[in-house]
Parts: structure tokens; C-alpha cells; sequence
């Protein structure tokens, strides 16, 4: 294998402190979604490190320059996966539109709740759109597929342009090394949530809201973490070796 998964899944707790800081970033919801973009910036250290053999923890500095390139690699992979979109959007809008012409804004939000068969009549005056939504499902996943590569390539030197190489990121994503990592990464990630979710379960009965609320926030915030430094260990350390 071209990774140390072990060692990967290990990382994550090689240095408390590290640990402790990119969890606090995630924990507090609503502003978690600003706190967020700088642990997006701290997996391009993670990579960097990970690409030259460097399993401990990177630093956490240069706060600005974390937030800054957080919020440009989630730029990529709006971009990666912005044509998906987009035709999902169009395809649904399409169905939509046709409801809305039958009942009518106001008959949608009051007494007429959608029915399957209104739904159903919809798509089937709108069966064009639907190889259209097909094709924007797929085209997504690819975008999705494709994102941590462009990411990785963001890293090396900082240039946003680089990460739209496309023909370096499609010959090196389409390799049987890319796509384990990115097999063990998801195989990882629904571990990881599932036992998760089986301590939330656990803890629940308890009947303590503020207490369920409190582990809740730090298991969430702490599996978030693990699953970012450890899936771009990996990554890392894959890319390395991509030709």
C-alpha cells in the first residue's frame, strides 16, 4: 500500500495540545462555520508535512495566512463540483417550475401539501431532465473525486491556478493509489461517524441535555479533526508517490 494508514489514523493524537486547538475550532456551532476555514487551512500543513515523511503535527501559526488558504482551498472544491450543480439545479428547477405552475406558490405553502403522484406527473412532463439530474449527480461525485487532489496541489506552492492543472490532477486521479486512498479515507470516515453515533446513543439515556449537548459537541468537533489530518495524510503521502 502506498500509505501508512496506522500511522495516519494515529497522527492525529502525537501532540495534545495541536489536537485540543483544532477541536476548539469545531465545536461551537454557527461560528464553527468561520472557526472551520482555519483547520481547512491547517490540513494544507498537514499535507505538506505528510508529503515530506513528517508524521507529528505541524504548528498551528500564522492564523491569517490559515484562514486565507481554509477558505481558498473550499473555493476549489465549490469550483470542482460547481458544473454538477448546476445541472441539478436546472433539472430540479425544471420539475419545480412545472409543480408551481399547477398549484401555485400560495397552494404549495397552505393547505395542498405535494402528493407522490403530482411529483410523479411532474418528472414525467419534465423526462428530458431527467438524464440531465443523472448526469449532474455523477458529474458532482466526480467533482468530489477530484478535490483533495486539487487541494494537494493547492499546498505545494500556495498558486490557486495551480489546482486547476486538470490535466495532471485527471491523469494522477485515475490511478489505482488514488482511488484506495480515497476508498480507506470513506471507509475511515463511516467508521469513525458510526462509532460516534454509537456513543451519542449511549450517553443520551442519561437524560442530561446539557451534559448530551456538551459530549455531543466535543465528539463531533473531535472526530471532525481526526477525520481531517488523517485523510490528508494520507493524501499526502499518496501524491507523493503519483507519476
Amino acid at each position: 500500500m502506498s500509505f501508512d494508514l496506522m500511522n495516519a489514523i494515529k497522527r492525529p493524537f502525537t501532540d495534545l495540545n495541536k489536537l485540543s486547538i483544532g477541536v476548539l475550532f469545531l465545536i461551537i456551532p454557527y461560528i464553527n462555520i468561520i472557526t472551520s476555514f482555519f483547520v481547512r487551512g491547517y490540513r494544507l500543513e498537514v499535507v505538506r508535512t505528510a508529503t515530506g515523511k513528517k508524521l507529528d503535527l505541524p504548528k498551528w501559526e500564522k492564523f491569517w495566512s490559515l484562514f486565507l488558504n481554509g477558505l481558498l482551498s473550499w473555493i476549489i472544491g465549490i469550483i470542482y463540483m460547481l458544473p454538477g450543480i448546476i445541472l441539478i439545479l436546472i433539472s430540479a428547477g425544471s420539475v419545480l417550475y412545472k409543480i408551481i405552475q399547477q398549484y401555485g406558490i400560495q397552494g404549495l405553502s397552505m393547505n395542498n401539501p405535494l402528493s407522490d403522484q403530482l411529483i410523479q406527473n411532474a418528472l414525467l412532463q419534465n423526462a428530458e431532465m431527467i438524464p440531465v439530474f443523472a448526469v449532474g449527480i455523477l458529474v458532482t461525485l466526480l467533482g468530489a473525486y477530484l478535490t483533495p487532489l486539487a487541494v494537494v496541489r493547492y499546498s505545494e506552492k500556495y498558486k490557486f491556478k495551480s489546482s486547476f492543472d486538470l490535466g495532471l490532477v485527471f491523469k494522477k486521479a485515475f490511478t489505482v493509489k488514488y482511488f484506495l486512498a480515497i476508498l480507506a479515507v470513506v471507509v475511515y470516515s463511516f467508521v469513525l461517524s458510526l462509532i460516534v453515533s454509537t456513543l451519542s446513543l449511549g450517553y443520551s439515556t442519561l437524560n442530561v441535555q446539557y451534559l448530551t449537548l456538551a459530549l455531543n459537541m466535543i465528539l463531533g468537533g473531535l472526530s471532525s479533526f481526526m477525520i481531517v489530518v488523517t485523510s490528508y495524510t494520507i493524501f499526502g503521502e499518496v501524491y507523493s508517490k503519483l507519476k
